[in-house]
């Protein structure tokens, strides 16, 4: 099933509210495609996700520590992600800084990295790409639905109106879930929802025009990441990763800090730590799990790899693993409101 198929099998309104301490519990909570979430070193990762779903539209809003997203967008639905607070704070997606009167829209199977330096408010509308469309068919034709991942800029005042009313899915999702029931309200929010997403894309929107250093950035971050997981059991080094992709030190050093802003070894060793971190929660328990999963992952020296997991994590491999069983004894499953793509 579809996740726009899945999304128009429920028409009346839900909300809920999940806290996390883990990134990549956060990732995969996630709707409208496939993400990961890596949190910055030194950094404990906290974040609150507040969901709203009502009509064949999600609002997701959360409050997050600063982190780096990648993922991709689920076929068939477009997705419109705002920033909620001022712009001296701002955080980039592929590469583009947004701003307080812009906005990013991603169409289904687009691929997505954010990066965001500092705690940060944000918002994301996922809606069936027909209906926007739908809602764009008054915006004048620059501004028809074209490309992957656009960043748009919108008039100041349509701009807040839209960022209000998908900071709204805060309360609603906290305080009102009963309300939700209530087939009045589902339909006046999902009318309030498609009246603000109309109004931002028909007034003097404009989509900004990416620079070309941007997409060599993330084509080269992209093939960067590539090489070091096709031998992710040992760690890449900068000479190498510059001879691969013909390019200089300076240059790879630049676009990593546009696209994900950190150096390429502590991105790609920081990858490497997530991807030993989904191994432990996926493999069977053994005594030399932790052993096998680090030397598996390019990390020798197991005390390092500890501190190094605990750094970025907040706690050991092996507490990882004490979670992961505490999880399987009691198995707590999120609603299956069917919004995840299949």
């Amino acid at each position: 099933m579809t996740v726009v198929a899945a999304l128009a099998e429920r028409r009346q309104a839900a909300g809920l509210t999940r806290r996390f301490d883990d990134s990549g519990g956060f990732g995969r909570a996630l709707l409208g495609g496939q993400f990961d979430c890596l949190p910055v070193r030194e950094q404990p990762f906290a974040a609150t996700l507040r969901v709203l779903r009502v009509g064949d539209m999600v609002v997701q809003q959360a409050t997050t520590s600063a982190h780096v997203t990648r993922g991709g967008i689920a076929p068939g639905i477009a997705v419109l992600m705002m920033n909620l607070e001022a712009p001296q704070r701002p955080a980039r997606v592929n590469g583009s800084e947004v701003g307080a009167a812009e906005a990013i829209l991603a169409l289904g199977g687009a691929e997505i990295t954010s990066n965001s330096p500092r705690p940060l408010d944000w918002a994301a509308l996922a809606l069936p790409l027909p209906l926007l469309e739908e809602l764009s068919e008054l915006a004048p034709p620059q501004m028809r639905v074209r490309g992957a991942v656009s960043l748009l800029a919108l008039r100041p005042d349509r701009a807040a109106r839209l960022a209000g009313a998908l900071s709204a899915s805060r309360q609603l999702a906290d305080d009102l879930p009963m309300l939700l029931e209530t087939p009045d309200c589902a339909g006046n929010l999902a009318m309030s929802l498609r009246e603000e997403v109309a109004a931002a894309l028909a007034s003097e929107a404009e989509f900004r025009p990416r620079p070309r250093a941007v997409g060599q950035a993330l084509r080269i971050v992209a093939a960067a990441e590539a090489l070091m997981e096709a031998q992710v059991e040992r760690p890449v080094y900068t000479e190498e990763l510059c001879a691969a992709l013909d390019v200089s030190a300076r240059g790879l050093h630049n676009a990593f800090r546009a696209v994900v802003g950190m150096s390429p070894h502590a991105y790609l060793k920081s990858r490497r730590l997530m991807l030993a971190h989904r191994a432990l929660l996926c493999r069977q328990h053994s005594p030399d799990l932790v052993k096998s999963v680090a030397l598996g992952h390019g990390f020798w020296h197991l005390g390092h790899f500890a501190r190094d997991y605990r750094a970025l994590f907040g706690r050991l491999p092996s507490e990882t693993l004490a979670m992961r069983a505490a999880s399987d004894r009691g198995h707590d499953r999120s609603p299956g409101w069917g919004m995840r793509a299949t």
